[in-house]
Protein backbone atom coordinates (compact mmCIF):
# COMPACT_ATOMS: atom_id res chain seq x y z
CA UNK A 1 0.00 0.00 0.00
CA UNK A 2 2.82 2.36 0.87
CA UNK A 3 4.59 1.48 -2.37
CA UNK A 4 1.42 2.24 -4.33
CA UNK A 5 1.09 5.64 -2.67
CA UNK A 6 4.72 6.38 -3.47
CA UNK A 7 4.23 5.42 -7.13
CA UNK A 8 1.08 7.52 -7.45
CA UNK A 9 2.79 10.50 -5.79
CA UNK A 10 5.78 10.18 -8.10
CA UNK A 11 3.55 9.99 -11.17
CA UNK A 12 1.57 13.02 -9.98
CA UNK A 13 4.79 14.98 -9.55
CA UNK A 14 5.87 13.97 -13.04
CA UNK A 15 2.52 15.14 -14.46
CA UNK A 16 2.86 18.48 -12.70
CA UNK A 17 6.37 18.87 -14.08
CA UNK A 18 5.09 18.19 -17.58
CA UNK A 19 2.24 20.63 -16.99
CA UNK A 20 4.58 23.35 -15.79
CA UNK A 21 6.80 22.88 -18.84
CA UNK A 22 3.85 23.23 -21.22
CA UNK A 23 3.26 26.58 -22.91
CA UNK A 24 0.35 28.77 -21.90
CA UNK A 25 -1.34 28.00 -25.24
CA UNK A 26 -1.07 24.26 -24.57
CA UNK A 27 -2.30 24.73 -21.02
CA UNK A 28 -5.26 26.75 -22.28
CA UNK A 29 -6.09 24.05 -24.81
CA UNK A 30 -5.97 21.36 -22.11
CA UNK A 31 -8.14 23.43 -19.79
CA UNK A 32 -10.67 23.85 -22.59
CA UNK A 33 -10.50 20.14 -23.42
CA UNK A 34 -11.17 18.87 -19.90
CA UNK A 35 -14.84 20.04 -19.73
CA UNK A 36 -15.36 18.70 -23.25
CA UNK A 37 -14.21 15.27 -22.04
CA UNK A 38 -16.79 15.42 -19.25
CA UNK A 39 -19.51 16.30 -21.79
CA UNK A 40 -18.44 13.45 -24.11
CA UNK A 41 -18.47 10.94 -21.25
CA UNK A 42 -21.95 12.11 -20.23
CA UNK A 43 -23.13 11.80 -23.83
CA UNK A 44 -21.77 8.24 -24.10
CA UNK A 45 -23.55 7.24 -20.89
CA UNK A 46 -26.83 8.79 -22.05
CA UNK A 47 -26.61 7.35 -25.58
CA UNK A 48 -25.78 3.86 -24.38
CA UNK A 49 -28.58 3.89 -21.80
CA UNK A 50 -31.20 5.25 -24.22
CA UNK A 51 -30.28 2.73 -26.92
CA UNK A 52 -30.60 -0.22 -24.54
CA UNK A 53 -33.80 1.12 -23.04
CA UNK A 54 -35.31 1.66 -26.49
CA UNK A 55 -34.49 -1.91 -27.57
CA UNK A 56 -35.93 -3.43 -24.39
CA UNK A 57 -39.08 -1.28 -24.50
CA UNK A 58 -39.65 -2.42 -28.10
CA UNK A 59 -39.21 -6.04 -27.01
CA UNK A 60 -41.65 -5.52 -24.11
CA UNK A 61 -44.28 -4.12 -26.47
CA UNK A 62 -43.75 -7.05 -28.84
CA UNK A 63 -44.19 -9.59 -26.04
CA UNK A 64 -47.30 -7.83 -24.72
CA UNK A 65 -48.72 -7.97 -28.23
CA UNK A 66 -47.82 -11.66 -28.61
CA UNK A 67 -49.46 -12.61 -25.30
CA UNK A 68 -52.59 -10.66 -26.30
CA UNK A 69 -52.71 -12.40 -29.70
CA UNK A 70 -52.45 -15.82 -28.05
CA UNK A 71 -55.33 -14.81 -25.77
CA UNK A 72 -57.37 -13.75 -28.80
CA UNK A 73 -56.63 -17.04 -30.54
CA UNK A 74 -57.65 -19.04 -27.48
CA UNK A 75 -60.84 -17.00 -27.13
CA UNK A 76 -61.75 -17.66 -30.77
CA UNK A 77 -61.26 -21.40 -30.29
CA UNK A 78 -63.47 -21.35 -27.19
CA UNK A 79 -66.13 -19.42 -29.13
CA UNK A 80 -65.98 -21.97 -31.97
CA UNK A 81 -66.30 -24.88 -29.56
CA UNK A 82 -69.10 -23.19 -27.58
CA UNK A 83 -71.07 -22.38 -30.73
CA UNK A 84 -70.75 -25.94 -32.00
CA UNK A 85 -71.78 -27.43 -28.67
CA UNK A 86 -74.80 -25.11 -28.55
CA UNK A 87 -75.86 -26.21 -32.02
CA UNK A 88 -75.55 -29.88 -31.11
CA UNK A 89 -77.74 -29.36 -28.05
CA UNK A 90 -80.45 -27.20 -29.66
CA UNK A 91 -80.23 -28.05 -33.39
CA UNK A 92 -80.78 -24.31 -34.02
CA UNK A 93 -78.61 -22.60 -36.67
CA UNK A 94 -78.21 -19.31 -34.77
CA UNK A 95 -76.01 -21.09 -32.24
CA UNK A 96 -73.45 -21.60 -35.02
CA UNK A 97 -72.82 -17.83 -35.31
CA UNK A 98 -69.90 -17.80 -32.79
CA UNK A 99 -68.41 -20.78 -34.60
CA UNK A 100 -68.69 -19.08 -38.01
CA UNK A 101 -67.17 -15.81 -36.73
CA UNK A 102 -64.33 -17.73 -35.12
CA UNK A 103 -63.63 -19.69 -38.32
CA UNK A 104 -63.39 -16.38 -40.24
CA UNK A 105 -61.15 -14.65 -37.67
CA UNK A 106 -58.76 -17.48 -36.76
CA UNK A 107 -56.65 -17.42 -40.02
CA UNK A 108 -55.91 -13.65 -39.89
CA UNK A 109 -55.20 -13.92 -36.15
CA UNK A 110 -52.64 -16.67 -36.78
CA UNK A 111 -51.14 -14.65 -39.66
CA UNK A 112 -50.82 -11.58 -37.43
CA UNK A 113 -49.24 -13.70 -34.70
CA UNK A 114 -46.75 -15.11 -37.20
CA UNK A 115 -45.80 -11.57 -38.28
CA UNK A 116 -45.18 -10.60 -34.66
CA UNK A 117 -43.01 -13.66 -34.08
CA UNK A 118 -40.98 -12.95 -37.22
CA UNK A 119 -39.98 -9.60 -35.68
CA UNK A 120 -38.38 -11.44 -32.77
CA UNK A 121 -34.58 -10.88 -32.71
CA UNK A 122 -32.38 -13.94 -32.79
CA UNK A 123 -32.78 -16.73 -35.34
CA UNK A 124 -33.01 -19.62 -32.87
CA UNK A 125 -35.69 -18.08 -30.59
CA UNK A 126 -37.65 -16.96 -33.66
CA UNK A 127 -37.55 -20.40 -35.29
CA UNK A 128 -38.56 -22.08 -32.01
CA UNK A 129 -41.62 -19.82 -31.72
CA UNK A 130 -42.56 -20.36 -35.37
CA UNK A 131 -42.32 -24.12 -34.88
CA UNK A 132 -44.58 -23.85 -31.82
CA UNK A 133 -47.07 -21.77 -33.80
CA UNK A 134 -47.09 -24.33 -36.63
CA UNK A 135 -47.91 -27.05 -34.11
CA UNK A 136 -50.75 -24.95 -32.67
CA UNK A 137 -52.05 -24.17 -36.17
CA UNK A 138 -52.09 -27.87 -37.03
CA UNK A 139 -54.06 -28.68 -33.87
CA UNK A 140 -56.49 -25.84 -34.57
CA UNK A 141 -57.09 -27.09 -38.13
CA UNK A 142 -57.80 -30.57 -36.78
CA UNK A 143 -60.17 -29.17 -34.16
CA UNK A 144 -62.04 -27.00 -36.67
CA UNK A 145 -62.39 -29.98 -38.98
CA UNK A 146 -63.67 -32.02 -36.04
CA UNK A 147 -66.19 -29.33 -35.09
CA UNK A 148 -67.36 -29.08 -38.66
CA UNK A 149 -67.76 -32.83 -38.89
CA UNK A 150 -69.75 -32.96 -35.66
CA UNK A 151 -72.52 -30.93 -37.33
CA UNK A 152 -73.21 -33.92 -39.59
CA UNK A 153 -73.96 -36.10 -36.59
CA UNK A 154 -77.35 -34.38 -36.23
CA UNK A 155 -78.48 -35.42 -39.72
CA UNK A 156 -76.64 -38.68 -40.45
CA UNK A 157 -78.39 -40.71 -37.80
CA UNK A 158 -75.30 -41.28 -35.68
CA UNK A 159 -75.85 -42.78 -32.26
CA UNK A 160 -75.27 -40.92 -29.03
CA UNK A 161 -72.30 -43.17 -28.30
CA UNK A 162 -70.68 -42.29 -31.62
CA UNK A 163 -71.32 -38.59 -30.99
CA UNK A 164 -69.84 -38.90 -27.52
CA UNK A 165 -66.69 -40.57 -28.88
CA UNK A 166 -66.37 -37.85 -31.50
CA UNK A 167 -66.73 -35.13 -28.87
CA UNK A 168 -64.07 -36.83 -26.77
CA UNK A 169 -61.66 -36.57 -29.68
CA UNK A 170 -62.51 -32.86 -29.99
CA UNK A 171 -62.01 -32.39 -26.26
CA UNK A 172 -58.58 -33.98 -26.50
CA UNK A 173 -57.64 -31.66 -29.35
CA UNK A 174 -58.92 -28.65 -27.43
CA UNK A 175 -56.95 -29.65 -24.35
CA UNK A 176 -53.81 -29.96 -26.48
CA UNK A 177 -54.44 -26.50 -27.95
CA UNK A 178 -54.82 -25.04 -24.46
CA UNK A 179 -51.59 -26.72 -23.33
CA UNK A 180 -49.58 -25.51 -26.34
CA UNK A 181 -50.91 -21.96 -26.25
CA UNK A 182 -50.49 -21.84 -22.48
CA UNK A 183 -46.89 -23.02 -22.74
CA UNK A 184 -46.04 -20.33 -25.27
CA UNK A 185 -47.85 -17.70 -23.25
CA UNK A 186 -46.01 -18.71 -20.07
CA UNK A 187 -42.69 -18.52 -21.90
CA UNK A 188 -43.46 -15.04 -23.21
CA UNK A 189 -44.68 -13.89 -19.78
CA UNK A 190 -41.44 -15.12 -18.20
CA UNK A 191 -39.41 -13.25 -20.78
CA UNK A 192 -41.65 -10.24 -20.28
CA UNK A 193 -40.91 -10.28 -16.55
CA UNK A 194 -37.19 -10.47 -17.32
CA UNK A 195 -37.44 -7.51 -19.69
CA UNK A 196 -39.33 -5.48 -17.08
CA UNK A 197 -36.58 -6.25 -14.57
CA UNK A 198 -34.01 -5.17 -17.15
CA UNK A 199 -35.81 -1.89 -17.84
CA UNK A 200 -35.97 -1.21 -14.10
CA UNK A 201 -32.25 -1.93 -13.83
CA UNK A 202 -31.53 0.38 -16.76
CA UNK A 203 -33.61 3.10 -15.13
CA UNK A 204 -31.54 2.69 -11.96
CA UNK A 205 -28.34 2.65 -14.03
CA UNK A 206 -29.37 5.82 -15.86
CA UNK A 207 -29.81 7.61 -12.54
CA UNK A 208 -26.39 6.32 -11.53
CA UNK A 209 -24.91 7.57 -14.81
CA UNK A 210 -26.42 10.99 -14.16
CA UNK A 211 -24.70 11.18 -10.78
CA UNK A 212 -21.45 9.86 -12.28
CA UNK A 213 -21.63 12.48 -15.04
CA UNK A 214 -22.30 15.17 -12.44
CA UNK A 215 -19.39 13.94 -10.35
CA UNK A 216 -17.09 13.84 -13.39
CA UNK A 217 -18.19 17.32 -14.42
CA UNK A 218 -17.44 18.73 -10.98
CA UNK A 219 -14.17 16.79 -10.78
CA UNK A 220 -13.07 18.07 -14.18
CA UNK A 221 -13.93 21.60 -13.12
CA UNK A 222 -11.87 21.24 -9.94
CA UNK A 223 -8.96 19.79 -11.91
CA UNK A 224 -9.22 22.64 -14.42
CA UNK A 225 -9.25 25.20 -11.63
CA UNK A 226 -6.29 23.54 -9.92
CA UNK A 227 -4.25 23.35 -13.11
CA UNK A 228 -5.16 26.92 -14.00
CA UNK A 229 -4.08 28.00 -10.52
CA UNK A 230 -0.69 26.25 -10.54
CA UNK A 231 -0.02 26.79 -14.22
CA UNK A 232 -1.13 30.32 -14.99
CA UNK A 233 -2.23 32.20 -11.87
CA UNK A 234 0.90 31.18 -9.97
CA UNK A 235 3.14 32.29 -12.84
CA UNK A 236 1.36 35.62 -13.01
CA UNK A 237 1.64 36.08 -9.24
CA UNK A 238 5.37 35.34 -9.36
CA UNK A 239 5.76 37.65 -12.31
CA UNK A 240 3.94 40.41 -10.43
CA UNK A 241 6.19 39.93 -7.40
CA UNK A 242 9.30 40.03 -9.62
CA UNK A 243 8.11 43.22 -11.31
CA UNK A 244 7.49 44.75 -7.89
CA UNK A 245 11.03 43.74 -6.83
CA UNK A 246 12.52 45.33 -9.96
CA UNK A 247 10.56 48.50 -9.27
CA UNK A 248 12.15 48.63 -5.81
CA UNK A 249 15.58 47.98 -7.26
CA UNK A 250 15.88 44.50 -5.81
CA UNK A 251 16.67 41.16 -7.34
CA UNK A 252 14.09 38.72 -8.60
CA UNK A 253 12.20 36.98 -5.84
CA UNK A 254 11.45 33.95 -7.99
CA UNK A 255 13.42 32.23 -10.75
CA UNK A 256 11.76 32.64 -14.10
CA UNK A 257 11.11 29.47 -16.12
CA UNK A 258 12.34 29.71 -19.67
CA UNK A 259 9.22 29.12 -21.76
CA UNK A 260 8.58 30.53 -25.23
CA UNK A 261 4.94 31.41 -24.68
CA UNK A 262 3.21 34.77 -24.16
CA UNK A 263 4.02 34.96 -20.46
CA UNK A 264 7.56 33.67 -21.15
CA UNK A 265 8.19 36.45 -23.64
CA UNK A 266 6.91 38.96 -21.10
CA UNK A 267 9.23 37.47 -18.49
CA UNK A 268 12.17 37.79 -20.86
CA UNK A 269 11.35 41.45 -21.46
CA UNK A 270 11.16 42.02 -17.72
CA UNK A 271 14.54 40.33 -17.32
CA UNK A 272 15.97 42.76 -19.86
CA UNK A 273 14.43 45.69 -18.03
CA UNK A 274 15.84 44.40 -14.76
CA UNK A 275 19.30 43.98 -16.23
CA UNK A 276 19.15 47.45 -17.78
CA UNK A 277 18.08 49.00 -14.48
CA UNK A 278 20.89 47.16 -12.72
CA UNK A 279 23.47 48.50 -15.20
CA UNK A 280 22.06 52.01 -14.90
CA UNK A 281 22.29 51.80 -11.12
CA UNK A 282 25.91 50.62 -11.23
CA UNK A 283 26.86 53.35 -13.72
CA UNK A 284 25.36 56.00 -11.51
CA UNK A 285 27.46 54.75 -8.62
Amino acid sequence: MKLLKTILKWRWIRLLMVWNRASIRAQGGILALIPIIAVIVSFIFAFYGNRNRGWIESDIQRKFKMVRQFNDLMTLMVDAETGERGFLLTKRAEYLEPYKRAVEQIPPTIASLRETIQLEPGENPRNARLEGLRKIEDLINQQLASLNESQKYTTNGKSQEELYQHLQIGKGLMDSIRIEIGAMQNKEEELLSERIEEINYIRYRDYLFVFIALFLGLLMRLISFYLFDIGIVRRLNRLTENVSAIARGKEFLHPLPKKDDAIGLLEQEIVKIGEKNSLDTKSEK
